[in-house]
């Protein structure tokens, strides 16, 4: 019998819901039927209530549960080996009729780029998917290094690249030589493209869809970084620059490049190695991550100088990954940027994923206030920054000068003693500011906080959340 593990809902698109379908212990043989609960409203599956043959299911309850198969499967990172629209297709005829005459259920296409029978695998969903709009994902795999094959093997998606609506590559050859059959296409229906190039760790810029690619607002890639100028850039919204090296056109700076190209960007990820790429206007960008490859800890004013190359009136949220205490402490301070203003910025997130410094913070500089360049600051992030208690002692104690911050989030360096971070919080609340806000802290933070309270036999009186930085120090690999 095939049962369900846990409930399944089939929504008004017939589009059925759950974590998982099937049971795979067993085989299809032994495995005959599955169980319908008659619940109210749209039918769950179950293991509770009487079964039914499998092979009586109706034709759309079928077309359900591969669709659910293949939700599932869509954005995975990892190869899926058992693909729902394959394996259900070869119960038997009838299923096989049904699943084949589907063509939505053929429009998730994800083919190994060393694979002999990539050719027949791609051609098989472009036909059984007929006219249907598509997502692509082609890997090739990082054992193996620089396959001369790769560019012929990708060529097969170019005379369908109009239907694809969304791109993926997992690279490990050259990007020049392997993208060279997307250079001159034009990509009328693609609005995703994510690229990442496993092996190289800086590559030239490459030239893509030249023809044109009108419905592109997203690109993602890692080790390689798209030629400008092309004609499509103007629409993008969503641009993640990872590993990459920009090189604009000789006399330019890459900065105004980018901002004279994608203006009506609203997310713009990228990796900085230094400040001599001119400065960004960018009136709609909102989401601003940077990380510093090559930080210059010895430039107290150097994270000063990273914010005044961004002219966003609109920015909302900025991350930046790989500054120094120091640089913090002379930021906070500052009472004006020449060129700049943040005047909506409400959330502001400091990373320091690898610092490694062995210098003295700044004492000249303490925390006393809020920062000025931020009068709209709510949430403040410190993520494994260096010189943690210093500067979480400076922010606690001024805390009654920032009368809009709601959420700080404090998150020592792994294997730093929490104790004195611990005694700052405990201290801010003893001695009851103004307003205090929500503390986000991770685990070994909070133990020793409930630890505390536990020594002195009374309440912190904290409002506090675990915080997990696992997600967002990931973000920036």
């Amino acid at each position: 019998m095939i049962r369900s593990s846990s409930l399944f809902k089939v929504d008004a698109k017939g589009r059925l819901r759950g974590k998982k379908l099937v049971d795979r212990s067993r085989s299809w043989k032994e495995n005959r039927s599955i169980t319908i609960w008659p619940g109210p409203g749209p039918p769950f599956l179950s293991c509770a209530m009487s079964s039914v043959k499998i092979l009586s299911l109706p034709n759309e309850l079928l077309l359900a549960i591969v669709a659910a198969g293949r939700e599932l499967e869509e954005g995975s990172v990892a190869v899926q080996q058992l693909k729902p629209e394959w394996t259900c297709s070869q119960v038997c005829r009838r299923f096989r009729s049904v699943i084949v005459g589907a063509p939505g259920l053929w429009t998730l296409i994800d083919l190994d780029l060393h694979s002999d029978a990539l050719a027949d695998i791609a051609n098989l969903y472009f036909t059984r998917s007929q006219a249907c709009i598509l997502s692509a994902t082609l890997r090739e795999s990082e054992d193996i290094e620089n396959d001369p094959l790769v560019a012929e093997q990708l060529s097969v998606i170019v005379p369908h690249i109009h239907r694809i609506r969304q791109l993926r590559l997992f690279l490990s050859a050259d990007s020049q030589i392997a993208l060279a059959p997307l250079r001159h296409v034009n990509a009328s229906n693609l609005e995703r493209l994510e690229i990442r190039n496993t092996v190289d760790a800086f590559s030239a810029n490459v030239e893509l869809f030249s023809a044109g690619a009108q419905m592109l607002r997203f690109i993602g890639m890692k080790g390689i970084t798209p030629h400008f100028p092309v004609p499509w850039a103007a629409a993008l919204t969503h641009l993640e620059l990872r590993r990459g090296e920009w090189r604009s056109s000789e006399g330019s700076s890459w900065g105004a490049t980018l901002a004279a190209q994608c203006p009506s960007l609203a997310h713009l990820s990228l990796n900085m190695v230094d400040i001599s790429i001119g400065r960004l206007h960018l009136p709609c960008l909102k989401f601003l991550h940077i990380s510093l490859l090559d930080p210059d800890v010895a430039d107290h004013g150097h994270l000063l100088a990273i914010f005044g190359l961004f002219d966003a009136p609109a920015l909302v949220e900025f991350t930046i990954n790989g500054p120094h205490a120091d640089q913090i402490l002379v930021l906070f301070n500052s009472t004006t940027l020449p060129h700049s203003s943040f005047p909506a910025l409400t959330s502001l997130t400091f990373v320091s994923i690898s610092c490694g410094c062995d210098r003295i913070p700044n004492d000249a500089l303490p925390i006393t206030s809020a920062p000025p360049l931020f009068p709209l600051l709510s949430s403040l992030s410190l993520i494994h920054q260096c010189f943690m208690t210093h500067l979480a002692a400076g922010v606690v104690s001024s805390l009654h000068t920032w009368p809009v911050l709601k959420t700080l989030t404090l998150c020592p360096p792994d294997g730093e003693p929490v104790g004195e971070v611990c005694d700052t919080l405990w201290n801010a609340c003893r001695s009851k500011p103004q307003v205090l806000p929500k503390f986000r802290l991770p685990a070994s933070l909070l133990a020793r906080m409930k630890d505390r309270e536990d020594e002195e036999d009374e309440k912190s009186g904290m409002d506090t959340e675990l915080f997990d930085p696992t997600e967002l120090i990931n973000s920036f690999d």
